[in-house]
């Protein structure tokens, strides 16, 4: 009795919570620089001001300055739960399924990252790769990360004992059935408030504001060591430069960090919301947390 009585909590708590979530405006990252009208360019998942120099040169974006280095980071603990999972808690599936309509899943992440005091966050990334060995509805999904409030452990987390987490505003990724292998989720934000080692930050978890009738399959194991570049300033499978090349991998942290005053960077571009009206007029498409 207790334990139906819990659950019938809990469901009623994440119903309410994937409501909120759904009725929120929620800004969306570019995919296109077509979505970011004629003045600006889609550049890490946003829409930025493309400027010049004195000499009429276009500027590269601040995450290709010298100063800032790339830093990716695999979680130090994972957990995902949902409906079909019940209450007992169990090992992490080799296939992890988001976006599923009624099935409330969601991907909890806790990272160990290596942010130096005079360091600060250019850009934060949730990487998550695609798994074909599920058939996917090609009704897209919209996925995006939230804070974790309360102490978990995720060798004993079950749906029904899962921990509070916040919704803070960040933007959604659109996932379809047709989509990128390499799917990328903005936690800039999040990640930029842990230098402030608030004990509220517990991790990360990854839900869906917008289901199909089948969600969207996510690797949580690789299935080969060599999975190519993943840069956004290299050459990356996502791009289909290298498709051969291409595996599923865990999902893991994609960090930039820029080293020195911002100022220190020719290239200002002032990042806007991907869902924002841009000059073109058109809509814009170690500590432990």
């Amino acid at each position: 009795m207790r334990k139906a009585a819990l659950a019938a909590v809990f469901s009623l708590f994440g119903g309410a919570v994937a409501l909120a979530s759904a009725c929120v405006e929620r800004d969306r990252l570019c995919v296109s620089t077509i979505e970011c009208g004629t003045a600006s360019a889609c550049v890490a998942g946003r829409c930025q001001a493309m400027l010049k120099d004195d000499a009429g040169r276009t500027l590269p974006p601040e995450i290709a300055s010298p100063e800032v280095r790339r830093v990716v980071v695999s979680p130090t603990d994972i957990a995902y739960v949902s409906a079909h999972g019940g209450d007992a808690p169990s090992a992490l599936p080799p296939v992890l399924v988001l976006g599923r309509a009624g099935d409330a899943a969601a991907l909890l992440l806790r990272f160990a990252v290596p942010i130096a005091p005079q360091e600060s966050v250019v850009e934060a990334y949730v990487l998550l790769d695609r798994a074909d060995v599920v058939e996917s509805d090609p009704f897209p999904i919209s996925l995006h990360a939230a804070r974790i409030l309360d102490a978990w452990d995720g060798r004993s987390i079950s749906y029904a004992r899962a921990p509070r987490w916040e919704e803070t505003g960040s933007p959604g990724a659109i996932v379809t059935g047709s989509g990128k292998p390499l799917v990328r989720i903005d936690v800039r934000d999040l990640v930029s408030h842990w230098k402030e080692r608030d004990p509220r930050d517990q991790g990360i978890v990854i839900v869906s504001d917008k289901t199909s009738r089948t969600g969207m399959a996510f690797a949580a194991a690789s299935s080969v060591l060599d999975q190519g570049p993943t840069s956004m300033l290299g050459a990356s499978p996502d791009e289909g430069n290298a498709p051969a090349r291409w595996a599923a991998a865990p999902p893991r942290l994609e960090l930039y960090l820029r080293t020195g005053p911002r100022e220190a960077h020719v290239n200002l571009p002032v990042p806007v919301a991907s869902n924002a009206v841009t000059d073109g007029g058109k809509p814009d498409s170690g500590t432990h947390h």
